[in-house]
């Protein structure tokens, strides 16, 4: 059993956009997540697969997921924030294939009182690094 929440529990998203599948790791400064890649879903290819440039988005709600705890911390709902972009995503892999576990790591980098954050991310699958980009998010203000 996680001693994390369930991530619909720290994210605003919700099924079928709700992609990773629980935390593994969070401190204040590094998320630690996994996406299991399931077959017949919005994203996969005809062998049940998940395109790679799909992982940029399981980069940003690691992130999301890392948020969520420090509100989960301070007894704040999940907030929404967005994802500016990233000026390099490389990935070693065209395609993650279906039933594959897919671990995400993000290390915060940057983040000012504006929201405006900067995280460095990877995926990885069986310990081997498969993809990594610097992501860009902004976290939208708290409000009563």
């Amino acid at each position: 059993m996680s001693p994390f929440p369930a991530p619909d529990a720290l994210l605003p998203h919700r099924s079928p956009n709700l992609l990773i599948s629980g935390l593994t790791a969070c401190t204040a400064d590094h998320v630690a997540a996994y996406a299991e890649i399931v077959p017949d879903q919005w994203y996969s290819d005809a062998k049940g697969g998940m395109p790679a440039w799909v992982g940029i988005e399981l980069m940003a709600q690691a992130i999301a997921a890392f948020v969520g705890m420090e509100g989960r911390r301070n007894g704040r709902p999940p907030k929404i924030g967005y994802l500016l972009g990233t000026r390099a995503y490389r990935s070693e892999w065209p395609t993650f294939p279906a039933h594959t576990r897919i671990d995400i790591k993000a290390e915060l980098v940057f983040r000012d009182d504006s929201g405006l954050g900067a995280f460095d991310c990877t995926l990885h699958h069986d310990g081997m690094q498969i993809a990594d980009a610097t992501l860009k998010v902004y976290e939208t203000p708290d409000h009563e």
